[in-house]
């Protein structure tokens, strides 16, 4: 059955193609938790929630604490809801700086949030200690808040890593993961092996950011009948880094 034949909203049926579900049946082993993970935080998913809910297709998660479960004003819970926070746990995951700045959460309001998360063992973490860490390695600023999402607060935490789980912490960025790892790999990170490789983890930086800005090519993979040693042999043996690529790409 599909999304579209609900008798839901047609809001809530865009809603849910936006984040490509389009069949009922994606929608087992969801709960509002993770549904609510795949929005935008800013989004307000509560009425989706609500009609997914009233048709038996979307249950709450357990062992959650609902913020309607929770003595708190009317104003705490409206700003939350807006936010996409649904359950306590969810301010975790939101950085300190981010919920200080919801829209209508004044001063009373954050002392209130504040003494409802202290009760209930919620900690709302910073990107102070982040920022300050990672200060001396010149990160890019738009790295911080993910690496807060994938609890990563120390150099170390990209030990035991791939260049792979890196680019999925990047969100999929492939000029913000190749300008990450080549900082890692310059303060002593050694990545470990997966199944394909990225250009980047081959060639050194110029070469890579070319390949990238001029054919969009991100991973061995791409290169057709070239392994890794092959293509740093023609490259290194070459004249024309542009003729090589070409060559090898069998681009006319």
């Amino acid at each position: 059955m599909k999304i579209q034949d609900l008798n839901i909203s047609a809001a809530s049926k865009s809603a849910l193609n936006s984040i490509g579900l389009t069949m009922v049946s994606e929608l087992a082993g969801q709960n509002y938790i993770t549904l609510i993970n795949k929005f935008p935080k800013n989004y307000n998913i509560e009425p989706l929630i609500s009609e997914l809910n009233t048709l038996g297709y979307l249950l709450p998660p357990s062992d959650e604490i609902s913020i309607y479960d929770v003595s708190m004003s009317k104003r705490l819970q409206n700003a939350l809801i807006r936010n996409g926070v649904m359950y306590l746990s969810q301010l975790s995951s939101y950085p300190k700086e981010e919920i200080l700045r919801f829209r209508n959460l004044g001063e009373k309001t954050v002392v209130e949030l504040e003494q409802i998360c202290q009760e209930y063992g919620i900690e709302m973490r910073s990107l102070l200690s982040i920022k300050e860490h990672f200060e001396k390695y010149q990160f890019p600023s738009k790295i911080y808040p993910l690496l807060f999402q994938n609890n990563i607060s120390c150099i170390d935490d990209f030990k035991h890593t791939t260049a792979n789980n890196l680019y999925h912490i990047c969100q999929e960025d492939y000029s913000l993961t190749m300008q990450i790892y080549y900082i890692l790999i310059e303060n002593g990170i050694v990545f470990d092996n997966w199944q394909d490789k990225f250009i980047f983890e081959i060639l050194p930086e110029k070469n890579a950011a070319m390949i990238w800005k001029k054919h969009k090519i991100c991973m061995l993979s791409q290169m057709p009948s070239c392994n890794e040693y092959e293509l740093k042999q023609s490259l290194s043996s070459s004249n024309s880094f542009a003729a090589t690529i070409k060559e090898l790409l069998s681009i006319g």
